[in-house]
């Protein structure tokens, strides 16, 4: 014993002989530190237990937060700091800031387009993000005022985290991020050394059903919705669906042939209807609708001489009540544009543009020669351009042709199944320039393999393997995407082919050689748990109408087979996707073709 040991070494050798003694001293040296040592104990996993629950409960406020489409206004966010309370216990003071955060191309950082405090608590200060790349937290803390003391009054309590810039994933063109801190101040019920904390947990969500939430009486900041994003696919098979440049839209085209409608110019369309209501105030080509299905609305573009790229940029208008991938029209509201008559991109559309339909779109692929990439970006949301509804939307568009051909029919069509003055589309601020001369041809399906178009989607249909370069319809879905939804399209499957004999698909019956859908599928950093792709069929009859297998080729190059999953509809499920196109084919059992629901979810979600 420690406490002996010591009086022995301190006192006379007869003193230290004596066998006799007390556990007096040794009783009033150690149950001070047993009691320590328990109430240590139990103020450490009280602290342990709190942060988690803090943490926890800041991501349900936030995950409530995301699936809100109006604006935000205070009562509603002093609300959710009272639902935070509730999943705190109300132990201890809380607040909650909520920021909006857009990102600024100019000066390469965050940007606050929005910030609120609840129970007086500061918002986030204008520049606090331009501080935060210059390092400088101490003029940041200035901002939030002198007050020293462990309480929301003190500026350092109000604080971001400071690596709060880091927290923040890649901010997509024309979208914001919700920025949710909760604040919490702990105190341990008993003093054992560890003093009075903050907690304060940080979540970083998307909103699910629109692209970004504003706050009433703050005049809103709108996203910019061009900019660079990479494209992280590494397949090399297919072009890069943003041109190999990463840019949106330009939303000032460069000089060269444009139209711009407002005087009614309309030399080399097929269609000289033009109207006045467009965005910008002037005129528009259009309205268009579902006679186009039949009668594409067509540019004839002469470019003298073959170029290296010709990049045709324009804006499209959407009017009133677009349904999407509505069960009740077999093609759903879509927009399809073609290259001498060969649909190239086939997009749908929703009025609340919202969810999967309010995604940046972008396709690639190959058509006549050339090599296409498409990207698509809303602009504007929500207005009355044309029509009798607040629902309209405005979408920057921009399609690259590499080694393109020099004269070309540019067309546009709609499958939308609503009269005119119910669902229609418009083109406004059209320009085409081309730079270079073209090299060798690119990739081109081979024409004596045509053997028709798709009743459904209106895309070329080619006998052979599976071959993933031909061109598809394209489909944007996100993580936020699977999880809180699917997408289910009508498709035909089956096709002349028997891919027993196309060794790299792995697989066994029949297909055609052309893709039914292209997903692109953008997984997003700083998702709490990342959800599982389920990409299924359904003929609606356990799959004896239709018998299906799937046939997928996903960004890695990988192929992928399935027959039988659920009666004998097929299905494929891919833990932890990664970002890349996921090209699918719908194949049948037999020789029979056949039309089945292609369905593109998550697990519960499918």
């Amino acid at each position: 014993m420690f406490a002996k040991t010591l009086m022995n070494f301190l006192l006379p050798d007869r003193f230290r002989r004596e066998t006799d003694g007390s556990v007096s001293v040794e009783l009033v040296i150690v149950v001070p530190i047993l009691f320590w040592a328990l109430a240590a104990t139990v103020v450490f996993y009280d602290g342990f237990r709190d942060r988690y629950q803090a943490q926890m409960a800041a991501q349900t406020v936030a995950d409530i937060m995301s699936r809100e489409t109006d604006l935000f206004d205070a009562a509603y966010v002093e609300g959710m700091n009272d639902v935070f309370d509730v999943l705190l216990d109300g132990r201890y003071p809380s607040r909650i800031r909520v920021s909006s955060i857009i990102w600024d191309s100019t000066n390469q950082r965050n940007m606050l387009q929005w910030s609120y405090g609840t129970r007086g608590m500061s918002g986030l200060p204008t520049d606090t993000f331009e501080l935060m790349q210059a390092g400088d937290l101490t003029t940041l803390q200035a901002l939030f005022g002198n007050d020293t003391s462990f309480s929301f009054a003190g500026a350092a309590a109000q604080m971001p985290v400071s690596d709060l810039p880091s927290r923040i994933p890649p901010v997509l063109p024309g979208e914001a991020l919700l920025v949710v801190e909760t604040f919490a101040l702990w105190s341990p019920f008993a003093n054992v050394g560890l003093g009075e904390m903050r907690f304060n947990p940080v979540v970083v969500v998307r909103p699910r059903f629109a692209p970004w939430i504003n706050f009433e009486g703050v005049d809103p900041i709108f996203p910019e919705a061009a900019y660079e994003v990479a494209w992280t696919s590494d397949d090399t098979g297919l072009p890069d669906p943003d041109g190999g440049g990463g840019t949106d839209p330009d939303p000032d085209p460069d000089a060269g042939t444009s139209f711009s409608f407002d005087t009614g110019v309309t030399t080399g369309w097929t269609s000289s209807t033009t109207t006045s209501g467009s965005a910008g105030g002037g005129g528009f080509l259009g309205p268009f609708g579902s006679e186009t299905l039949q009668t594409p609305v067509r540019l004839a573009v002469d470019l003298g001489t073959a170029p290296a790229q010709a990049t045709i940029r324009f804006d499209l208008m959407l009017f009133d009540t677009w349904d999407g991938f509505d069960p009740a029209n077999q093609r759903g509201d879509t927009i399809t544009l073609l290259i001498d008559d060969m649909p190239i991109t086939m997009d749908a559309f929703t009025s609340a543009a919202s969810g999967v339909y309010g995604n940046r779109r972008t396709a690639s692929g190959y058509v006549g020669g050339a090599a296409y990439q498409l990207v698509m970006v809303p602009e504007i949301t929500g207005q009355n351009f044309y029509g009798g509804s607040a629902r309209d939307q405005l979408w920057a568009v921009e399609l690259t042709l590499t080694d393109a051909p020099a004269q070309f029919r540019l067309g546009f069509s709609a499958t939308t199944n609503g009269a005119i003055r119910d669902e229609s589309f418009g083109l406004d601020n059209v320009s085409i320039t081309a730079t270079g001369a073209a090299g060798a041809a690119q990739y081109s399906p081979d024409p004596n393999a045509l053997v028709g178009y798709d009743t459904l989607t209106g895309f070329a249909r080619y006998s052979g393997c599976p071959d993933y370069r031909a061109p598809a319809p394209w489909l944007t879905m996100t993580a936020s995407d699977l999880q809180s939804s699917a997408v289910s399209v009508l498709r035909n499957a089956g096709g002349p082919q028997n891919i027993r004999n196309c060794p790299d698909t792995g697989g066994r019956r029949y297909a055609g050689g052309s893709p039914n859908l292209v997903l692109n599928y953008v997984g997003q950093t700083g998702q709490v748990g990342t959800p599982d792709l389920v990409i299924r069929t359904d003929d609606g009859n356990n799959g004896y109408s239709c018998d299906t297998t799937l046939i997928m080729r996903d960004p890695s190059g990988q192929w992928w087979f399935n027959d039988d999953v659920s009666g004998w509809n097929a299905g494929l499920t891919v833990r932890n996707p990664q970002t890349g196109p996921y090209v699918i084919f719908v194949g049948t059992y037999g020789r029979a073709e056949c039309q089945s629901r292609l369905i593109v979810g998550s697990n519960g979600r499918s």
